[in-house]
Order: C-alpha cells, then structure tokens, then sequence
C-alpha cells in the first residue's frame, strides 16, 4: 500500500512541478475564465533587465455552502467558492495588482498584512455589494503573511470564511524543502462570536490531514507556512518526534528558534522548519482544546524510493510545492454548493465584541434611545443605531421614519459594538465616515422632501427623513 500510495503522490508532485513557474512556486489556475488566479509576466521568479515584475490576482466574494466535517455544510462567505481562499504568492519587491469583485449582499474588504499604503489597506474602502476594488502593492515583507476581511464585525466576516494566506519569497530565494501551507480557522454553527468555537480546523476542514496526511521524505526538510487566522487566544503548534526551527511571526528576516511547541496568536503567523531521519507517522496539532476540535493531523514520513527524482520524489536541491494539492483536496472535500441545503441552522451572533476607533468621529452624544413599535414617521432630530443591530437582520434605525422641518439638523447615534455608515440612497445628498462606538454623524436638511438612506456596512439598515 505504501508503495501505491507513493507512486500515486509521485503523479501528484509531477503534476504541481509541471504548474509550477520559474520562480519555483505552484502557479494558481483559473477556476473561470475571468479568474486571472495569477498572471505573471515573462521571466517570473527574476527581474528581466532591471524591470519589475507583476503578479495579478483576482478574488471574487461569493457566498455559498461548503461543508467543514463529513456531514456538516454550513453557510459560508468566501474569496473565490473556498474556505480559506486562493493562497496567494510573490516574491519581495513584485508589484502585485489584487482585484476584487464583491459578488455577495454585503460589504466586505480585503485587508492585507505587509508593507503598503493606507489606500490598500482595505480597512476604510469598503466594497459595496456589485463593485470592485483593485489593490496594487509592492510585496514585502518576505514571509507568511496573511489577508482578511475588515468590515465589522470582523470576526464574524472571518469566522465566516473571508480569509486567506499571502506568502511572500525573500529575493535570494529559500533553501530546498518540501513546501505546505497551513491556514487555521473556526467555525461555530450557533455563534459565530464565542469565545468557543465548536470547530477549529486547518485549511477549512476538519481534521482532514488525518485522513490525507501530509507526505514527506526522511532526512527532506518540510516547511510549513502557518497562520493563525482563528479568533481564539494562541495555542501551541506542537510537531511530534522533532525539535523544530520556528522563525518568530512568519517573517524571514527574523532568526530562526529551536522549538518543541510554538505559540501563534490570532492574526499572526509562523515559518516552521522540520526534519526526520527515520520513517514513522509524526503528528503535528495545536496543543490544548484545539485538539479535540478538528487540528488532529500528522507527517507521513517515508524513506525516497530508489531513483528518486530531486524537484518530484524529493527536495534535495530543489523545492517542491505541494500547495496546489493542498487546494485540489480542500475543494474536494468542502463541495462548494452556493443552493445546498445546509445541515445545520444558520449561525447567529449573539455577544459582538468592541471594536476600535479607526475614524474620526463628531463628540459623543447623550445616552437616551428612542423605541417605536409601529414604524410610523416620529418628530424627533435623533436616530439611533441600536446595540446588535449589526448582527441582528431583524433590526435597523430607531425610528426607522422621521419627521423634521427644514433646517434641522439631525444626528444619528451608535449605540452598537460595530461600525456603521450612514448615506442616503441618491447618492451624493450626505454620506458618512464610519462611525464607531457612541459617536455621532450629523446632517442638515436644507430643502424640505422625503430621504431615503441606509447603513452601506449593514444594508438591511434602512430609513426615512421626511422634511417639511
């Protein structure tokens, strides 16, 4: 069976080489024709005479229906159909042009973690439901980095599956290895902001490395790509029969550290190297509750067969990639299905967590809400964004209708845990920044008629300024 099973991995390595670019690394294939997963210039990996190079991706925001565990399909927001998204590569100093096509109901962003402006952020350009956004960043810097979406509540939009990793190669290039990418998430069926997850996977499945375990040689180095994009305190990535180098955040420029378990809290990131001189099956997990929720995985490390190939049966003097079999399987096992029937109900979110200030607010207002039962228009110069709402379909302004005479100012109050914007839907009228936590956005209405306007973050938010 060994000699089956490694003949069939053989086919499989083969394959990822054949797609592999000069640069050395497992060129993304189109899932659509309009999909360009990463189109690169002539001479990838290299500068050809001076000039740069380009890398360009395109993710497309879909929702869909993917399971997470045999048996368990959920409702998922996702970057092109999968949980976690398309991992994206380039090497230090490529410029990399990002598209964004945001396909859903919601706003959503993409956050990048690295070197780059503010107008690439994806924090306060925020990507309305039917537009797109094209990110363009010099890559840097080189290590496991990763990319997210930032519309508030962001640990609902990540639990949710909007995540994905971004590896960056130093220029010099790397030593051999045999090459994975692990991307750790959570998912909870009620909740999606415990503090308790019921399932905590890797690369969107889980346990699925216990029944596909990760193939390696003896005396091959393996390099995994970790991050931690899960919303849990950090927990140990613990690797079995080996103590290993752990390079601090993911970043190369770091030295490396000899470690038996190495802590990697949320949003960060981690480069491990191993190796084995003996055959066996090393487990490798995250140490503590985890465990038990769906990161029980192991190395299946086996002696070269004779004839090994360098670059396809082993990494002696060149890499092999096997992140496009990583993605093959994950497709497989989730079966994307944007009209499949969940197996179990659509999460909630019952306990939103507070969330920092990144805009520049008016001052704070006073504390009183207005409650209305029946929906009809209310004379008051105050509407107030009440606490949940932004997890709640169920609720909007309060009152969701006004009436003001000309000349008044009104002023709409956060009274949630998240971020909101306020704008009118005749675009151009009045529009705000985002608004956080017990601050405050005023607006004069000059001209008497009636306002439509809504939350552009929340769009079942909707209400009704009449001027008289």
């Amino acid at each position: 069976m060994v000699g089956i099973s490694m003949a069939i991995l053989a086919v499989a390595i083969s394959a990822s080489v054949a797609l592999t670019g000069i640069g050395g690394y497992f060129v993304l294939q189109p899932s659509s024709s309009e999909i360009q997963q990463n189109s690169v210039q002539e001479g990838a990996g290299a500068l050809q005479g001076g000039a740069q190079r380009t890398v360009e991706y395109t993710l497309i925001g879909e929702n869909t229906t993917l399971e997470i565990a045999s048996g368990i399909r959920v409702e998922a927001w996702t970057y092109n159909g999968t949980i976690p998204g398309p991992i994206l590569r380039a090497t230090e100093g490529d410029r990399v042009v990002l598209h964004f096509i945001n396909r859903t109901p919601m706003p959503h962003t993409v956050h990048l973690h690295g070197d780059h402006d503010e107008k690439d952020d994806g924090v306060f350009q925020v990507v309305k439901p039917g537009e797109t956004y094209t990110y363009d960043f010099i890559a840097g810097p080189p290590g496991a980095l990763m990319y997210h979406c930032h519309v508030m509540p962001v640990t609902q939009h990540v639990r949710m599956g909007l995540y994905g990793a971004l590896i960056v190669d130093p220029k010099e290039g790397l030593s051999p290895a045999r090459e994975y990418v692990l991307v750790a998430g959570e998912y909870d069926t009620k909740d999606q902001m415990t503090n308790n997850p019921e399932y905590v996977f890797f690369n969107g499945y889980v346990d699925q490395y216990w029944d596909h375990p990760l193939e390696v040689r003896t005396n091959e180095t393996v390099r995994v790509y970790y991050v931690n994009m899960g919303g849990s305190p950090a927990y140990g990535f613990h690797i079995h029969g080996t103590i290993f180098d752990a390079y601090l955040s993911g970043i190369w420029d770091n030295d490396p550290m000899k470690v038996q378990t190495w802590e990697v809290a949320a949003g960060n990131g981690a480069i491990f190297e191993a190796r084995w001189p003996w055959e066996g099956r090393y487990l490798f997990h995250l140490h503590g509750l985890p465990e038990e929720k769906g990161t029980m995985a192991y190395f299946n490390v086996t002696d070269a067969p004779a004839g090994a190939v360098d670059g396809v049966d082993i990494a002696r003097t060149k890499s092999i990639s096997m992140i496009g079999w990583q993605e093959k399987l994950a497709k497989e096992l989730q079966k994307q299905d944007p009209s499949g029937a969940t197996s179990v109900q659509a999460p909630t979110i019952s306990s939103p967590s507070k969330s920092h200030d990144t805009a520049h607010q008016t001052s704070d207002a006073n504390d009183s809400t207005i409650k209305v039962d029946d929906g009809a228009p209310v004379q008051t110069n105050v509407v107030v964004m009440p606490k949940n709402v932004a997890v709640d379909q169920n609720k909007t302004f309060e009152p969701a209708s006004i009436t003001v005479n000309a000349g008044t100012t009104v002023t709409w109050k956060n009274d949630d845990s998240s971020f909101h914007l306020v704008a009118s839907k005749t675009e151009g009228i009045f529009a705000s920044d985002l608004i956080s936590q017990k601050k405050t956005f005023e607006h004069t209405f000059a001209e008497p008629g009636s306002y439509d306007y809504y939350c552009s973050l929340h769009p079942w938010m909707t209400g009704t300024v009449m001027v008289k």
